[in-house]
């Protein structure tokens, strides 16, 4: 009897001990969008890739069918990329394996309009009715809430497991409390297998886990449960993962006594395994593209061989006749009708296009983010609204014309509510320079906004790109108060907004209703809405140089920095007036006094503590302040480890200092990038004076990094 395993979001193969032909496919990858990469496979994987075995196996132990992460979705029900479809391949296999065991891999519950509309309910019902055997968390199963996940684990009748995913009340598994596992370990064909699973690390960040949900590393997460389900008779251990294929190969090679590993976060979909180590690995993508099959032949507690197959079901469906199965498409059949008449609702129309494909609201203002801001400022009263980016997305043009509750909740899928803040000046400062400090890699923060006008400029560093902010058309006062809309996921420091965590609310989630009613009662109300690019956000190459008269002819950098400083009131004008005065040589004190402020409290003791050993009123030398910048990464917590990749970083002076740990700890950390001189030579220059504009360069530098 033959054992299948349907694993769902990520299929990975455990330690392969045994023998078995090794081919390297020339077939290439394919991506999100389904395109194949016509570049041979192997030269996308890190370890060596495996043909289909061509021989039988006359003793399958257990065969495994993987995987989901199906974002909420049912799919089209009239073409063959549904979810009835998948389940009905899955019964097949089944049929012809009766020893089975279907997996799945997380990100399942959301964004959906399905899963907004009814809370994640959908998925659920359709793997209880096709049988899923056990799931593991994805981030966007966090997507409507910490709260309405767990119920959502209670009403699953297959268990959830991971080993990442904890609630820091209990160090224990998110969601024990309703039925969820670190692991589980079922036996099939006389083979006991262990499964458990992993989220991304960085799930914290992009959706709404609450305050009591943690991510362990994964790489220390396996480390520690691998000897337990060891220890509990596991003999074939699979991890579900919800990991991008990169990270899974870190665990891979890092984390002894796994077998398989199956998913991934990114949903990048591979024609054949992979091994490292003696783990088997095979990412096939998300949502309906393909479905992954491996079987295992199970000898003497060790894998003597395997074979795979990978199910494409727009051709396959067809081609093999294959049949939905009845139970899940009862399901999407339901719900599908339930949403059709809620969602097909006229509330308004649009005298405009409005682009609300996702990478659009990641890098430039668009006309939807500015209604989606302005609906939320409208509701909440507030002075001001932001919405990140990445809570917008429909992945298509909204034509000029009638408008749709399901428009509305195409584009904005997630359970996000909108809340309103009590925050400072410099508080939406902050904000905006997280919002604007990934642009390069296309991250949800990216703020649209309404009742704000910015600039910035991308070319300057992460963290100091913003050049003017205006509220209300008035010029950003850094100390005074303002109210603010954002939603829930925001206000509790997801997509790096943890500047907003704490600031007093003044109207809590609870209260206030969910964005996408928010949008669509906004425009119910006008019942004609024209939303255009209406130039609040500008990307620009020009430095702010408003308030010195002597900087021109400085760098980038060095404008920035100087200005910044005199935001952040560490080193104001030279004369008290105009006047910076970048070329003029620091003194000791004034260098040490500037430093101190940046670090801030007592943290500047180790700071202090270097500079006493110095004539306060002396020049600064660069030596000096080499040694001084060294004090002040050790009083942030960022000075590194001496390794000789630390000492290496002096190598591209010409008058290097060797052996000297106070320069090759600034050099690494790029807080001191040395000078050059006429021919174009690389110096540290460690006699020379620092100067005020270097000054405020390297402290800027210093800001960054903490």
């Amino acid at each position: 009897m033959k054992n299948l395993i349907f694993i769902r979001q990520t299929g990975v193969v455990a330690s392969l001990a045994g023998t078995f032909l090794l081919f390297i496919p020339t077939a290439g990858f394919a991506h999100e969008s389904g395109a194949a990469d016509s570049s041979p496979v192997q030269s996308q994987f890190v370890g060596q890739i495996f043909e289909k075995s061509q021989h039988p196996l006359p003793h399958v132990s257990f065969t495994i069918i993987h995987d989901t992460h199906f974002h909420g979705n049912f799919g089209n029900p009239k073409e063959p990329n549904n979810i009835a479809n998948y389940f009905g391949i899955a019964n097949k296999i089944k049929a012809a394996q009766p020893n089975s065991l279907f997996i799945g891999n997380g990100d399942d519950l959301g964004t959906s309009v399905n899963s907004s509309a009814f809370q994640g309910q959908p998925i659920v019902d359709a793997f209880n009715a096709g049988k899923l055997d056990v799931n593991t968390y994805g981030n966007h199963d966090f997507d409507m809430g910490p709260d309405q996940l767990s119920k959502l684990v209670k009403a699953s009748q297959f268990p959830w497991v991971s080993a990442n995913a904890i609630d820091k009340r209990t160090g224990d598994v998110f969601a024990k409390e309703s039925g969820a596992k670190r692991y589980i370990i079922k036996e099939v064909g006389g083979v006991k297998i262990g499964i458990t699973g992993l989220i991304n690390e960085e799930a914290p960040q992009i959706t709404s886990m609450g305050p009591n949900a943690i991510v362990l590393k994964p790489v220390e997460a396996m480390k520690k449960i691998i000897p337990e389900m060891k220890a509990a008779g596991a003999q074939f251990i699979i991890v579900s993962s919800h990991l991008a294929s990169p990270d899974a190969r870190i665990v891979a090679e890092k984390v002894d006594g796994i077998d398989l590993i199956v998913g991934d976060h990114a949903a990048f979909a591979f024609d054949s395994p992979e091994k490292i180590h003696n783990t088997l690995l095979w990412f096939i993508g998300d949502e309906f593209t393909y479905l992954g099959e491996i079987n295992f032949n199970f000898d003497n507690g060790k894998v003597a061989d395997f074979n795979y197959h990978r199910y494409a079901l727009k051709t396959d469906v067809a081609k093999e006749g294959y049949q939905p199965d009845p139970n899940v498409k009862a399901v999407m059949d339901s719900y599908n009708a339930k949403l059709g008449k809620e969602l097909e609702v006229q509330i308004g129309k649009s005298l405009t296009e409005m682009d609300v494909m996702k990478a659009s609201q990641r890098k430039t203002e668009t006309a939807i983010g500015d209604l989606v801001a302005d609906a939320m400022k409208d509701y909440t009263k507030a002075d001001m609204a932001i919405i990140n980016g990445g809570g917008i997305r429909a992945e298509r043009v909204f034509p000029a014309g009638p408008l749709s509750k399901k428009d509305i909740m195409d584009a904005m899928p997630f359970a996000n509510y909108v809340e309103k803040l009590d925050i400072t000046g410099d508080q939406l400062y902050q904000a905006l320079e997280n919002g604007i400090s990934l642009i390069e890699s296309g991250a949800g923060r990216y703020p649209q906004v309404s009742g704000i006008e910015y600039s910035y400029n991308p070319k300057l560093l992460p963290g100091a790109r913003l050049l003017n902010v205006k509220v209300k058309g008035q010029p950003l006062d850094r100390k005074a108060h303002y109210t603010i809309a954002v939603v829930d996921f925001v206000a509790e420091g997801g997509d790096g907004y943890d500047i907003f965590k704490g600031s007093k609310v003044l109207l809590d989630k609870n209260a206030g209703p969910l964005l996408s009613k928010v949008v669509a009662d906004y425009i119910q109300q006008k019942e004609t809405v024209a939303p255009r690019i209406e130039g609040r956000i500008q990307i620009s190459e020009n430095i702010p140089n408003d308030y010195y008269s002597d900087l021109s002819g400085q760098s980038f950098e060095a404008v920035y920095a100087v200005t910044d400083m005199l935001y952040k009131n560490i080193v104001g004008a030279a004369d008290g007036g105009k006047l910076f005065q970048p070329d003029q040589h620091v003194t000791v004190r004034d260098f040490t006094k500037a430093l101190s402020k940046a670090v801030g409290g007592t943290s500047s003791a180790a700071v202090d503590s270097a500079a006493s050993v110095l004539d306060p009123n002396a020049k600064l030398t660069r030596a000096q302040m080499a040694v001084l910048m060294s004090n002040a990464l050790i009083a942030v917590g960022k000075y590194p480890q001496i390794s000789d990749d630390v000492q290496k970083s002096l190598n591209a002076f010409a008058d290097k200092v060797a052996g000297n740990d106070d320069w090759a700890v600034v050099a690494y950390t790029g807080l001191i990038r040395g000078k050059s001189d006429e021919k174009g030579t690389t110096l540290l220059a460690v006699s020379d004076f620092v100067t005020r504009a270097q000054m405020a360069i390297v402290i800027e530098r210093l800001l960054q990094l903490k």
